[in-house]
């Protein structure tokens, strides 16, 4: 096995003695360390698609964020009936309140058909509105 002398000046780094011919020397210089990255909240807003951006230069860096508004529907029931079937189309199965025409709060049975349709059933026949959020 033979030795390698490797000495560093300034930005150069230079085998002094002693033979790389058949082996390969690898040298890993990491540097000096900066300083440690510092990661700021900056804007939170919403919107139609959730998106996280990244602004400023490493050490100071600044996260943004968008916030998908998870949405609302209001359905009229203009006929008086005792099943509400409501195609609301919000891609969630929603909470849901119903009043009726009078502005009173009215409980029903509410059942998911999907994630975009609800069937809301009630004792007796009456119009009102329904809200989804």
């Amino acid at each position: 096995m033979s030795s390698v002398e490797v000495t560093r000046s300034s930005n150069k780094t230079v085998v002094v003695s002693g033979s790389v011919s058949k082996n390969t020397l690898e040298i890993h210089d990491p540097g000096v360390a900066g300083p440690a990255n510092v990661l700021a909240v900056g804007t939170v807003t919403t919107g139609g698609t959730a998106a996280v951006t990244i602004t400023g230069t490493a050490p100071s860096q600044t996260l943004n964020f968008v916030l998908p508004i998870a949405g609302q529907y209001v359905y009229t029931q203009s006929v008086s009936a005792s099943t509400w079937t409501i195609s609301h189309n919000l891609g969630f199965f929603p909470s849901v309140s119903v009043v009726d025409n009078g502005g009173n709060l009215v409980i029903g049975d509410v059942s998911y058909i999907t994630e975009n349709q609800v069937s809301i059933s009630f004792s007796a026949s009456f119009g009102g509105k329904a809200y989804f959020s």
